[in-house]
């Protein structure tokens, strides 16, 4: 299992509150929404925000969380001291979640959040549809016009001459 730093997910510290947690998770919400980042694809970015932000704003999986992250940050941190690269964001080792408890709620968290993105795609899909169709529907009397107007113009034409 990819343990995953939540905290860098987020961009807060480890002692955040839990209001600084709702607020960096709404502010990365915003940030990345597919919306406001046409042909990027942001759905991993999005699943990692949800996924972090669902177990953080919980407070007994957080306490969970930060008992493991306490660990993991000590052990990611020495083998990053030895390489010379440390670098928060990229904390993605692997490493081994011990609470039982814990790695069901990582599980469910990615679920949710795996779950959350794909209706949001999914939904956003059905309304370009319906908008498409909107949009078709109401130029196709224009473009029906339009055609028949260049009919009459080009008989009007070829008659005059």
């Amino acid at each position: 299992m990819e343990f995953k730093d939540y905290y860098a997910i987020l961009e807060i510290g480890r002692q955040s509150s839990s209001e600084e947690i709702r607020a960096a998770y709404r502010l990365l919400s915003k940030k990345w929404h597919p919306d406001l980042n046409p042909g990027k694809d942001v759905t991993q970015r999005m699943q990692d925000i949800n996924e972090a932000y669902a177990i953080l704003k919980d407070p007994v999986k957080k306490a969970r969380y930060d008992f493991e992250y306490d660990n993991y940050y000590r052990t990611d941190a020495a083998k990053q001291e030895r390489a010379g690269r440390y670098e928060r964001e990229e904390r993605k080792q692997e490493y081994e979640v011990h609470d039982e408890n814990l790695k069901q709620d990582i599980n469910e968290a990615r679920k949710y959040a795996e779950d959350l993105v794909a209706e949001f795609f999914k939904n956003l899909k059905e309304t370009s549809k319906v908008a498409a169709k909107g949009a078709w529907d109401e130029a196709k009397g224009y473009i029906v016009a339009g055609i028949i107007m260049s009919i009459i113009a080009t008989m009007v034409l070829t008659c005059s001459g």
